[in-house]
């Protein structure tokens, strides 16, 4: 049986209150998923029934991830289907940027939040510093969001909380971006003129340079991480690999999420299911 980790190792939640249904449940599970001993499912599974007093237990737990990941993966294919010929190249853009946001997310899942302030050396930068630099550069000018508070958060902003807060304060600061470009058309040249088309096309090059700042984050938050001796559990990957297709799912959705609402409510009940199933495991 494996040993039970310090409170101090134990990994630190992500889940916020920032997040939408979908994204909440999700976390949750992954978080729980996070927190499983290390090893094959069987052994999580003995484990289980041990303190349990045998009661007969779902399919082990990487099952059961696996199995959210392609629900999740499922649905962002039934909603591109949906959506065929109506999402516009900004949103497809949007949905890129999702996926980077969430595999960025997905990343640090597992992580304690002691590690935050790991500093490789001196004069070096945190993990905590280059994950807020990653979140802050999610933020936009004025003149391309006109539709972003004014009184939003800023990501960018010294934030000594936890994993969870830090996430929390990106979360709004992100969303409102996705938000306030969600509905800009797809502007053509107009006669005589590039204004309309230029437009877009730097709202589109500033998207793909958002998609890339996290991408490039993620490379140096991975290089920290293993510096720091943190190391990534089955459990950890598989959780980083259903928070990337969260993103899709989200991405997919992107300009019609009412639309999609009552099609994501199934998908939410039962990973929220699979979630208290797993939390048995220990």
């Amino acid at each position: 049986m494996a040993a039970t980790p310090r409170t101090a190792d134990r990994p630190c939640r992500i889940t916020n209150d920032a997040m939408k249904p979908l994204a909440h449940t999700v976390a949750r599970f992954c978080g729980t998923l996070a927190r499983l001993p290390d090893g094959d499912g069987s052994k999580a599974q003995l484990v289980a029934c041990r303190r349990s007093a045998f009661q007969v237990m779902p399919s082990d737990p990487y099952e059961q991830a696996v199995h959210v990941r392609r629900r999740l993966a499922h649905l962002a294919a039934g909603i591109d289907e949906a959506r065929a010929g109506t999402i516009t190249n900004t949103q497809r853009s949007l949905r890129q940027l999702q996926h980077a946001y969430r595999s960025l997310q997905g990343l640090m899942i597992g992580v304690p939040d002691r590690l935050l302030n790991f500093e490789p050396g001196s004069g070096r930068c945190t993990i905590r510093h280059v994950l807020q630099r990653a979140l802050a550069g999610t933020a936009m000018p004025a003149c391309f969001v006109q539709h972003i508070s004014s009184t939003a958060p800023c990501a960018c902003r010294s934030c000594p909380g936890t994993l969870s807060a830090i996430f929390e304060t990106g979360e709004h600061v992100y969303r409102a971006v996705v938000e306030g470009l969600r509905g800009a058309p797809d502007l053509s040249f107009e006669p005589g003129t590039t204004r309309g088309g230029s437009l877009s096309l730097i709202i589109h090059a500033r998207v793909d340079r958002l998609s890339r700042h996290l991408l490039d984050h993620q490379v140096e938050l991975r290089r920290l991480l293993k510096s720091a001796g943190h190391r990534r559990t089955l459990s950890m990957r598989l959780a980083h690999r259903i928070f990337m297709v969260l993103g899709d799912a989200e991405g997919a959705m992107i300009g019609a999420e009412s639309r999609f609402e009552g099609t994501c409510q199934p998908l939410i009940d039962l990973i929220a299911a699979r979630t208290d199933e797993l939390a048995r495991y220990r």
